[in-house]
């Protein structure tokens, strides 16, 4: 946990931190260890309570050092589509990604909004970009380049880019929502 000791935290170049919210960890482990391993929801929830302490002290503190979070929080839509925040610090290591204005895609349901503002994290000015809800995958492509012609800062190499690696990836998990894309 290179994040947790400052000692070894002064060392790295960008400290980047997944911050996935109890209700969303508990849904993707009960859907993981029911199906693979024949655990009850019961023997799930046990197991994420007794490492509860150890993750408490050690591992979430370690978000208020992070130079960029990934956070994934339960959709306004509910589970099980997603909000995804990409938070980053002003001050931070991360190079800058934010969109030109805010983008509501339809189709399939639930359809995505995609939205950027300021907030404070753990006391820090930070620039949060936005995702809730999933791309209608029947118009993937169309929606991605809507996407990736409304973000500054990618760092890619030509337009497009981003537009073309999200469709070969289309049946990899995460590439309908912000767990992909941001």
């Amino acid at each position: 946990h290179p994040i947790y000791d400052e000692k070894a935290r002064s060392q790295l170049d960008l400290a980047i931190y997944i911050d996935i919210v109890n209700d969303v960890k508990f849904a993707w482990k009960v859907q993981r260890d029911v199906e693979e391993r024949g655990w009850t929801e019961e023997q799930v929830r046990e197991d994420i309570e007794k490492r509860l302490p150890d993750f408490s002290q050690y591992v979430d503190p370690q978000k208020a050092n992070a130079d960029v979070v990934l956070r994934y929080e339960p959709s306004d839509q509910g589970l099980p589509f997603l909000k995804v925040k990409l938070i980053q610090k002003k001050d931070g290591k991360f190079p800058k990604m934010t969109l030109k204005k805010d983008l509501e895609l339809s189709g399939s349901k639930p359809g995505a909004t995609l939205k950027m503002y300021d907030d404070d994290w753990f006391g820090s000015a930070v620039t949060v970009v936005e995702m809730d809800g999933e791309i209608d995958m029947d118009n993937m492509e169309e929606q991605l380049k809507e996407i990736e012609s409304n973000m500054e800062g990618l760092g890619a190499k030509k337009d497009g880019e981003l537009t073309e690696a999200m469709v070969g990836l289309k049946s990899s998990p995460g590439s309908q929502n912000g767990t992909g894309l941001l």
